[in-house]
């Protein structure tokens, strides 16, 4: 250890104290949390959905107050959405005794529900989910043919 100034004098035997760094005086205000259960179910013949769809998931948005339903082509676009997309934490997976029925726990935050929807996104900027796949298709087959 250096037992000197930068200028080459001696600092009296003493060894110098590394600076604490300045903590914040404030943290940012809890985050709160919301349990949200989301319950699946297989498609019937007489559902309406998008194509390629094969179940409908369920819940409850606490900031719109109404009941949420999506379709999803399988149960890991559902997780990737709401895992990797949304944010959530998933606590519990129980499954039910229907096919595709499961009951999913998560646990997300307050905020996650005043967000807009990207189908809301989308339709702010006059687009929908199909004209956004008619033109990843676009871009795919230009990539094709170069």
């Amino acid at each position: 250890m250096r037992l000197e100034d930068p200028a080459g004098e001696a600092t009296g035997g003493k060894v110098p104290l590394p600076a604490v760094a300045e903590q914040p005086t404030e943290s940012p205000p809890p985050r709160r949390t919301h349990l949200v259960t989301v319950v699946t179910r297989a498609l019937g013949g007489q559902d309406q959905s998008d194509p390629g769809a094969t179940l409908r998931e369920r819940y409850w948005n606490p900031h719109e107050r109404r009941w949420n339903e999506a379709d999803f082509d399988s149960m890991e676009s559902l997780l990737r959405r709401h895992v990797e997309e949304a944010g959530w934490e998933l606590l519990q997976e129980q499954r039910l005794d229907a096919p595709l029925a499961v009951e999913l726990i998560f646990k997300a935050h307050r905020v996650d529900f005043t967000r807009p929807s990207r189908e809301q996104i989308l339709r702010d900027i006059g687009m929908t989910p199909d004209d956004v796949s008619d033109l990843l298709e676009h871009v795919d087959r230009e990539q094709e043919e170069t």
